[in-house]
């Protein structure tokens, strides 16, 4: 049975141009405001694993907050690590069953 809640993290999501910045907003997700600058086009957002793969298929960048830590020790990594560690975690969750 799918859980109907699945856990959801905090992410950055960034796009190389704003129009591809746009469409990510046709996906359905729960996202905050926009933002672009010099540096690029980016938006915060609350996205299930599933989705943060989906992006990252997609072609966007997907930064993922390690927000299990202390405030003062946050920090973001990259979608691939972020990934790695919640399959490992969930394998070992699934063998404590």
């Amino acid at each position: 049975m799918a859980d109907e809640h699945p856990k959801r993290f905090f992410v950055t999501i960034m796009a190389p141009t704003r129009q591809q910045l746009r469409e990510v907003f046709g996906r359905g997700l729960d996202l905050f405001a926009p933002r672009s600058d010099q540096s690029g086009h980016r938006v915060d957002g609350l996205i299930a694993l599933e989705d943060v793969g989906q992006l990252v298929e997609a072609g966007y960048q997907v930064l993922v907050s390690q927000s299990a830590r202390r405030k003062r020790e946050h920090r973001f990594i990259g979608a691939e690590e972020w990934m790695k560690g919640v399959l490992d975690e969930m394998e070992r969750e699934r063998k404590e069953r």
